[in-house]
């Protein structure tokens, strides 16, 4: 049987073994694995070797190690890869102003390359530019959808912060991480990366069918004249009374534990009609079509709020009732700012609605009570002036009435 002359043979890939190998002697005379022995040497020829097929180089390498951060390099390039895609590189495949990409991907939180001939975007990046094609394709002006584009970004920045926490709280303590902590971490946040990716477009599926049947009612209503897109909607405000105090006396860890409390009792009671629109600091915003579910809602707030008896702050809640505006994740118009006055005059503990507000309610409960819902009782409160609005508002300090304890049904009681 002939041999094949060397020059002829067939080009074969190395066996990863033989890869891995030379790879280590590599590492060896780059001075990447001194002093390492054993399992820890193991451990770092393999975050080496993924860092390497990422592309990065061995002085960076040896930066991270001299920084005690290698393990947050390999995390860092798992979550954000680059597939050597310049600004420059994405206009042209995208066809798009560079002005244009440049105010999306600062509105979504990606980052802007001074030179914009440096190769730091991914193929993910130019679908997102090329995106921009297709919501003109809709008809879709761009300053029609920036502030579509600056409320997600705010808002995956909002997903990152509290995913970051998680891994965080593991990861980020001094001395860490360890190599092999660093490959678990890696792979362990790609893996939340792509499940949850599923998880949103489900969510944000849902959310928007309802968003779309609330605009489709208020276009039918523009026709009678109503401005369009404006809904009637009844907003509360809840904050923390003293909340700006506290921070003088705690650390801003200990406040930022009481916010997110807050925030987290506000997500429990706000189940459909009523969502959680925002959340400023100290307080937070619910919303819903329904005045009803609102004013239960703002109530079962403040009893799950003071429940716990470990010195919290109090809270007072303020709700009203008008048309306003949705926009980009938020509300605008004059219930929105009624609320927030009438929050800033509510009782400690207490739930302060307007006359809309109470009217409504009543007017509601004619109809009878919905099964396992327990009555509300209204106590006329002093009328207010609010600045920028008409006249004296009539107020009313709510709370429920248990079923079964003295008079039946949603009412109206003389102020005591």
């Amino acid at each position: 049987m002939s041999r094949v002359p060397p020059r002829h043979r067939p080009s074969l890939p190395l066996p990863a073994r033989i890869r891995s190998v030379m790879a280590e002697g590599d590492y060896e005379r780059a001075g990447l694995l001194d002093g390492l022995t054993g399992d820890a040497r193991r451990t770092r020829v393999s975050v080496l070797e993924s860092l390497a097929a990422d592309g990065v180089a061995f002085d960076t390498m040896r930066d991270a190690i001299e920084r005690d951060r290698l393990g947050l390099l390999l995390l860092e390039r798992t979550l954000r890869p680059e597939d050597g895609h310049s600004l420059t590189d994405v206009c042209r495949l995208t066809d798009v102003d560079i002005d244009v990409v440049r105010r999306w991907f600062q509105a979504l939180g990606r980052p802007l390359a001074p030179d914009p001939d440096d190769p730091i975007y991914t193929d993910e990046d130019v679908e997102i530019a090329e995106r921009i094609h297709r919501y003109r394709g809709l008809g879709f002006s761009d300053e029609e959808m920036m502030p579509v584009v600056r409320a997600i970004g705010r808002g995956v920045l909002n997903i990152a912060d509290a995913l970051g926490g998680l891994l965080g709280e593991a990861l980020l303590r001094p001395g860490e991480p360890e190599p092999e902590v660093a490959l678990r971490y890696a792979a362990e946040a790609r893996r939340i990366v792509e499940e949850d990716s599923l998880h949103l477009v489900h969510l944000v599926a849902a959310a928007l069918a309802d968003r779309i049947r609330s605009h489709a009612l208020a276009v039918e209503e523009s026709s009678a004249g109503r401005l369009q897109g404006a809904q009637d909607v009844t907003v509360c405000f809840a904050d923390l009374v003293g909340f700006t105090d506290l921070g003088e006396s705690v650390s801003a860890v200990e406040l930022s534990e009481v916010a997110e409390m807050l925030s987290a009792c506000a997500t429990e009671v706000a189940s459909s009609p009523v969502r959680l629109a925002k959340v400023i600091g100290d307080a937070v915003m619910l919303v819903s079509p329904d005045p009803t579910a609102l004013v239960h809602a703002a109530v079962a707030l403040v009893e799950a709020w003071s429940a716990p008896d470990d010195g919290r702050p109090a809270l007072r809640v303020g709700v009203a009732r008008g048309i306003a505006v949705p926009r980009a994740g938020d509300w605008f118009g004059p219930p929105v700012n009624l609320a927030s006055r009438v929050t800033e005059t509510a009782r400690p503990g207490e739930v302060t609605v307007t006359a809309a507000v109470h009217d409504a309610v009543l007017a509601a409960a004619q109809d009878g009570e919905p099964d396992g819902v327990e009555p509300l009782r209204f106590r006329t409160a002093a009328p207010r002036k609010f600045k920028g609005v008409r006249g004296a508002q009539r107020l009313y300090r709510v709370q429920r009435r248990p079923n079964g304890a003295g008079r039946r049904g949603t009412r109206t009681d003389p102020v005591k």
